[in-house]
């Protein structure tokens, strides 16, 4: 096979992105920047030539690209998604694929909020209610929370699509700016009133679902953990893989959702962020779980002499650039225990797979401390010690200028986004 999908899709540089996302229904509802393209999805599904009946899975579901893709191309999916946040929504939208929700339950049940009256602090905890005070403004936010409470009375099958109507419109009527993928409260941007927001939101969905058409020959199942409860899976029950991993020292993905994990009470404080949810994602950034830092060398165990060779003189040096450094970050603590992660859920992509079945990943290179760490050559090679064969990488996109930085000493070169294919024998 030649990596070369794109010809008649998309521009390759474009398949690891999330810009198109807002050409396709429910795609557009709600994704984030670390998203790829469902251009890349249908490319890879007619690639590998599936029949009916046939079942893709994505062990990094993230806000459901491969799913409900999968799902509009006529195909099962089984995902896995730690943050709870966005496992939730992901259902949501896959529900929405399937034409299985009623938005007039929910638009109906909007459309007739007043304030909350009470006292916020009875709803929230303080650390919760302080950072949702800088985001939205209060008047806004006493309507939102009627909306988080009044989610009680929505019909069982439609609470996660009211989650997700209700989630994006707190988007919308945020007065703080996203600064890449973290809300930063000192910069501000204009906000939408909670009606407006609700207006915008409706219009958008119902034009989507208008596109939809019941479907009750195919499913889906969002696994709500970490990946690797894939192993309560059974084997062979997949005929393709399309994924993305968190890349290296990329996006806190538990940060980039404070906001919501707070709103929704997924989590109450920055501690409860960690051990909730940061505890089951992979450990890609210096915000990993302490426990995870101090036994970072017996993630090490997991790996191959030959791996272990190759990236044990880059956490070498990364101790030293380390204490060269103000900030301290101790970057040297992910390298074992990301990519023993890493391989633990493709061994589990591999058992899930059936022989001759296709996987695809994405995944892109990092620097550290002016050190550049080939995460795309490293993580083909681990395909091929589980045992993916007719591997083959190639060079989708460089991440542009904004990676050649002064403060990125010896980042002589952009960081590439990677296409990695395999074939499970």
């Amino acid at each position: 096979m030649q990596l070369s999908l794109f010809t008649d899709s998309i521009h390759p540089a474009l398949a690891p992105t999330n810009l198109t996302s807002s050409r396709h229904p429910i795609h557009r509802w709600v994704n984030f920047i670390a998203g790829y393209s469902p251009e890349f999805i249908s490319a890879c599904i007619r690639e590998a030539g599936l029949s009916s009946g046939d079942t893709i899975l994505d062990p990094f579901g993230g806000l459901g690209t491969t799913p409900v893709q999968s799902l509009l191309d006529g195909f099962s999916c089984i995902a896995c998604e730690a943050n709870p946040y966005f496992a939730d929504l992901a259902t949501a939208k896959c529900q929405a694929a399937l034409g299985a929700i009623n938005p007039d339950e929910v638009f109906s049940t909007l459309h007739q909020l007043v304030p909350y009256k009470g006292e916020l602090a009875d709803i929230y905890s303080v650390d919760a209610l302080i950072f949702l005070k800088k985001l939205i403004p209060e008047t806004e936010l006493r309507v939102l929370v009627n909306a988080r409470l009044k989610e009680l009375e929505i019909t069982p099958n439609n609470k996660l699509f009211y989650r997700l109507v209700v989630s994006v419109i707190l988007e919308l009527t945020s007065k703080s700016q996203t600064d890449g993928i973290y809300k930063a409260p000192t910069t501000k941007k204009k906000s939408n009133s909670f009606q407006d927001a609700l207006l915008r939101v409706e219009s958008q969905i119902m034009a989507d679902l208008n596109l939809i058409t019941k479907k009750h020959e195919i499913s889906y199942e969002i696994i709500k953990g970490s990946a690797q409860n894939l192993c309560q899976s059974i084997s062979s029950i997949a005929s393709l893989c399309i994924t993305s991993p968190p890349y290296l020292n990329n996006f806190d993905y538990a940060e980039m959702s404070r906001m919501e994990l707070y709103f929704w009470g997924y989590a109450s404080s920055w501690r409860e962020i960690t051990n909730k949810v940061r505890s089951v994602l992979i450990p890609n950034t210096t915000t990993i779980p302490i426990n995870i830092k101090k036994n970072h060398e017996l993630y090490a165990k997991e790996l191959s002499n030959e791996f272990i060779e190759y990236v044990r003189p880059i956490i070498d040096e990364l101790k030293i650039r380390k204490n060269q450094r103000a900030g301290n970050k101790e970057y040297y603590s992910l390298i074992f225990p990301y990519f023993a992660e890493i391989k633990k859920v493709f061994i589990e992509c591999f058992r899930l797979l059936k022989s001759n079945a296709d996987i695809h990943v994405i995944v892109g290179d990092a620097y550290l401390y002016g050190i550049h760490i080939p995460t795309g050559q490293l993580t083909l090679s681990l395909l091929q010690e589980i045992g993916f064969e007719k591997t083959q990488i190639k060079l989708l996109r460089n991440r542009e200028s904004r990676w050649i930085q002064s403060k990125r000493e010896g980042a002589g070169t952009p960081i590439g986004e990677y296409w990695i294919y395999g074939r499970r024998p």
